[in-house]
């Protein structure tokens, strides 16, 4: 949803990957170590070394069809090996013609693949076990760090964001002098769903309504959980309008209002209070949420389901 989060994301990655980086390259006598990240198929070099020829730098797309990379998750071992691409017969080492390739797949939290830590070169070269062993074991250390990281980041009910990344984030876009609007929303009557249902419901609702808040946000907006009903909309404001963060806030009671949500059964009607303010300059986030807190409480007065613009 944001290319700012992606950002953030691989800057916290960064110095686990620059270490397992250097000790593989001064372990495996190849030209090349990278990290590329796989998400969507798209091979994109996040962290790489090159001993002497620049081969592969970061931003690049690796030069290798992805069908090589899936080998990793595929092999039972967990590992592609290839000393010399010559006597591979995959049709994708034919088009290489010559070198030697070894990696292992990096996992995010939720077991998807995020990537492969890669070892590459020009030339053909004999990995020995040990070689094979060191580069599964960090790559197992990326991938703790990767999940340590989404479960620090995000809230374990919903997968949103949480609290933390929000400040994170939020001081990421003041460094880089962004504007953006904050949506504080509160789901109206929630506490009815969990008295009348109970949690287990209304913990399957939040999750139907998480879904639902990611689809209707612009690109680059951040939506995070802050509490039981409670969230916070971080949206992009163009040409110092907030036109766009308001018709979201009117899609937001707009898409909960068009149809029942449906939850084992139950069919739930909810809607939300919206209180917005515009990030200006020199406001914090803490003043920031202050405000947009204070409006939705006044558009709960005014008879929920409402916007009110601090």
């Amino acid at each position: 949803m944001s290319n700012h989060k992606d950002s953030h994301y691989f800057n916290q990655l960064d110095k686990v990957a620059e270490e397992v980086i250097t000790l593989l390259s001064e372990t495996i006598d190849v030209n090349t170590i990278f990290l590329a990240s796989n998400v969507n198929n798209s091979n994109l070099i996040v962290k790489a070394h090159n001993r002497n020829e620049p081969l592969l730098q970061e931003g690049d797309l690796a030069p290798f069809n992805h069908s090589l990379y899936t080998q990793s998750v595929e092999n039972e071992s967990g590992l592609v090996v290839i000393p010399d691409f010559k006597e591979y017969s995959l049709p994708v080492t034919h088009e290489l013609e010559q070198g030697c390739f070894m990696s292992a797949p990096v996992y995010q939290a939720n077991g998807e693949v995020f990537g492969t830590i890669c070892a590459y070169d020009i030339k053909p070269y004999d990995f020995s076990v040990f070689e094979m062993r060191l580069i599964k074991t960090l790559s197992s250390l990326l991938s703790q760090s990767i999940i340590l990281e989404d479960q620090l980041l995000h809230d374990h009910l919903t997968g949103l964001s949480n609290s933390q990344y929000l400040k994170v984030f939020f001081e990421q876009i003041k460094e880089e002098n962004l504007q953006y609007s904050l949506l504080y929303v509160d789901l109206d009557h929630f506490k009815y769903v969990n008295d009348e249902f109970g949690h287990d419901i209304g913990d399957k609702l939040l999750k139907k309504i998480a879904s639902l808040f990611t689809k209707i946000v612009p690109e680059d907006s951040v939506v995070a959980r802050i509490g039981g009903d409670e969230f916070i909309f971080l949206i992009p404001v163009s040409s110092n309008e907030m036109l766009e963060s308001s018709e979201t806030a009117f899609r937001i009671n707009g898409a909960l209002s068009t149809n029942p949500i449906e939850v084992d059964g139950h069919k739930l009607t909810i809607s939300a209070s919206v209180g917005m303010t515009y990030a200006a300059s020199g406001k914090s986030l803490r003043v920031l949420m202050k405000e947009a807190d204070t409006a939705m409480y006044k558009a709960k007065r005014n008879g929920r389901s409402h916007l009110i613009v601090h």
